[in-house]
């Protein structure tokens, strides 16, 4: 017998039981007869809870508005949107957090009505013809974002993110390509936006976020300068608070949206060139939060939230949107990655949603607190993890009687000591970090796999499914098939299971690039016995050597990622090279012990431990990444690493050049989603990359006749 089916009235649906969902033989088949006869493709994979149709929505839940209107019926007196009032301590010379305070549903909803018929009360005063325009916002996740967010899709505008950390060319790019007349800020942002009101027409509106703020005089005088300067240009400044006063006085009659809307243009970072705009649809969010209850992801009116990944992309929109579909509490972070820490510890969520390089830090950090101490403990540690993961394997158990409250209670504090469950997204992760920190915080973590285009959603790993190394089945919403790509020698008919390029097509895809409908994702995966998907590479950013062979250099980066001694690299390769070189920043952690063994560093150098997140490199990095000495100890220990994930002879990076300072955002070398911005890299490191060149280019051995 499979799992039994349940009920979930409130929304109108069944799904699978998610407790009893990964004791079903297969999560996904091949569609009968839909391979094409010249073996291309794959034939069409369909979760099996969706064999016969593709599901799309709920009964009463069509948009991002019903979205909100769900749970202001059902709950509308919980807490919906929580944030940390700042306030100035005189004493310490700090600015310092408070305790959360709620909005309840209900007094969230008033504020939406009130600014969306401000908006509205605008738009009319300022000759905007077009009803639908698109709003922007640039700004860090906060209560007012949200509510701006739900007030435009009662009025059918379209969102418009602009990313905190984008620099002033890409910004006026996004302005003046989605055509912005009305823009919400917070007050930090004003000098930017007056840098870009002369490059940006359409821009008539500005609001600034007074949410969280007392002002204080210099900040007055700041805000009554940027509003004379604006004017001068012909751009009002308007405070949050001035907009919901506006529209309260003058209630607009909503305009609701279709789920055919454009909810938002979501302009993905890019790795390189200019941003592009995806349009996201509200019928291909919903879609995706009606297939998480195929995998096992239903939520609770009683869950806790903690939003810090950018709101401006899709991955915490989903997220967001499906937590205020049940009634659960969104909590904010300060919008500082430093103090992200101390937020969630205040917060206490009970669903956190991350990427993998938070997820490794905290497995770091674990790891590293449980290898200083006595042998004993280091040996009970090790004893009980071994148990836990044992316990997982044999019978998918995460809790263990003994082990947990001797070992694993602090462990669980780290994200605040209630969580239930957590769900990885945007970049490759581990199954040894997964499952680790599975037993460790007693609640499943996950993976899935989506793109901006498929609105954040085309596989999810199964609840209790612990098998290792795949994101999960299609989801119930889409389909998936492979495409063979020879070149890279990926191949539809490969044994014993079909490799190729991951095309996805459903009900939340807007955009495709095939004829029929498919998304081309980019990337290399293989479908198991079961229908899990397993990302094994990347097409995109494929190149050739001068020798004719191809490289995806993201494989090689995540190999060399497992070297202890690499906290980030850049592999780089053209095809005017016959070898790879490698930019690599160090793990201060292993690299500095490192360092003072070999002689570098003075022997009774301390050890740094972890890097916490957000904070500066350790100044020792500079003296370990000007020692020859080091750059060979790297280079040896990458080799090794190569070698036990067998890399190819020509996969092998046979230079390195270590930098202290670091791939980040406001370096402008990685994504908001800690991509890797290649092109930016490579110009970066030219100077470097060439000197490397030049030494192996000299030491080659002179080409034979």
């Amino acid at each position: 017998m499979g799992p039994a089916v349940v009920s979930y009235p409130a929304l109108g649906i069944k799904a699978l039981e998610p407790e009893q969902m990964h004791t079903l033989k297969h999560y996904a088949k091949e569609v009968p007869n839909s391979a094409p006869k010249d073996n291309s493709t794959t034939g069409i994979y369909r979760n099996v809870q969706a064999f016969k149709e593709l599901t799309k929505d709920f009964p009463t839940v069509k948009t991002l508005h019903d979205v909100f209107q769900h749970s202001l019926k059902a709950t509308p007196k919980n807490d919906c949107l929580g944030h940390r009032p700042v306030y100035w301590d005189g004493a310490s010379g700090t600015w310092k957090a408070k305790d959360y305070v709620w909005q309840s549903y209900e007094t969230v909803y008033a504020r939406i009505k009130d600014f969306g018929s401000g908006v509205m009360k605008l738009a009319e005063e300022f000759g905007l013809d077009d009803k639908h325009f698109n709003f922007g916002v640039y700004s860090v996740n906060n209560p007012e974002y949200v509510i701006a967010d739900f007030a435009i899709h009662m009025f059918s505008l379209t969102l418009v993110a602009l990313y905190d950390t984008l620099g002033a060319d890409t910004s006026e790019y996004i302005i003046n390509h989605a055509e912005v007349p009305i823009m919400l800020t917070t007050i930090d942002k004003i000098g930017n936006l007056v840098a870009l009101v002369p490059k940006c027409p359409t821009l008539k509106v500005i609001i600034v976020n007074d949410g969280n703020l007392s002002l204080n005089s210099d900040q007055q005088l700041y805000l009554k300068l940027g509003r004379q300067i604006l004017k001068e240009r012909g751009v009002s400044l308007l405070l949050f608070s001035e907009v919901e006063k506006m529209g309260k006085s003058a209630p607009a009659e909503p305009r609701l949206p279709t789920p055919d809307h454009v909810a938002a243009i979501s302009y993905t970072s890019g790795t390189t060139g200019v941003p592009k705009g995806a349009l996201v649809l509200h019928k291909n969010v919903i879609a995706v939060m009606r297939s998480l209850y195929d995998s096992g992801m239903a939520l609770l009116p009683t869950d806790v939230h903690i939003s810090y990944l950018p709101l401006a992309h899709i991955y915490e929109k989903l997220a967001l949107n499906n937590m205020l579909l049940h009634g659960a509490a969104v909590g904010f972070s300060r919008g500082d990655t430093a103090l992200l820490m101390d937020d969630i510890s205040a917060l206490k969520p009970t669903i956190f949603i991350s990427v993998p390089r938070l997820y490794n830090r905290i497995y770091e950090r674990i790891m590293s607190g449980a290898t200083t101490g006595s042998a004993f403990k280091q040996a009970l540690f090790k004893r009980a993890v071994a148990a836990k993961l044992a316990n997982l394997k044999a019978n998918g158990t995460l809790t263990h009687s003994i082990w947990d409250p001797i070992i694993f209670s602090k462990v669980k504090a780290v994200l605040g000591g209630r969580l239930r469950a957590a769900l990885s997204g945007s970049a490759p992760i581990s199954n040894e970090v997964l499952n680790f920190l599975s037993i460790a915080f007693c609640a499943p973590v996950k993976e899935g796999y989506g793109q901006t285009e498929s609105a954040a959603g085309c596989t999810y790993a199964v609840l209790k499914d612990y098998d290792p190394g795949h994101v999960g089945p299609p989801v119930s919403c889409n389909e998936i098939k492979l495409a063979s790509v020879p070149e890279m020698k990926y191949l539809a008919t490969d044994k014993p299971y079909p490799r190729g390029e991951i095309w996805v097509r459903g009900n939340n895809t807007k955009e495709a690039l095939t004829e029929d409908g498919w998304l081309k994702t980019g990337d290399i995966g293989f479908i198991d016995k079961k229908g899990r998907i397993h990302i094994i590479d990347r097409k995109k950013n494929i190149f050739k050597l001068a020798q004719g062979e191809y490289v995806a250099p993201e494989k090689i980066e995540n190999v060399y990622q497992k070297s202890p001694l690499i906290a980030q690299v850049y592999v780089h390769g053209d095809s005017l090279q016959s070898e790879l070189v490698a930019i690599v920043v160090p793990d201060q952690e292993y690299a500095i012990p490192a360092a003072r063994e070999a002689g570098v560093l003075p022997a009774n150098t301390p050890n740094p431990g972890p890097a916490a997140p957000g904070a500066p490199l350790h100044p020792l990095l500079k003296t370990v990444c000007e020692s020859e000495k080091m750059q060979a100890i790297f280079l040896k220990d990458m080799d090794r690493v190569g070698k036990e994930h067998k890399l190819k002879g020509f996969e092998f990076a046979k230079a390195v050049h270590l930098d202290s300072q670091g791939f980040s955002m406001e370096n402008g070398l990685i994504t908001p989603t800690f991509k890797l911005k290649r092109n930016e890299a490579a110009d970066k490191f030219r100077p470097q990359i060439d000197a490397m060149y030049k030494v192996l280019n000299e030491k080659a051995p002179p080409a034979k006749l």
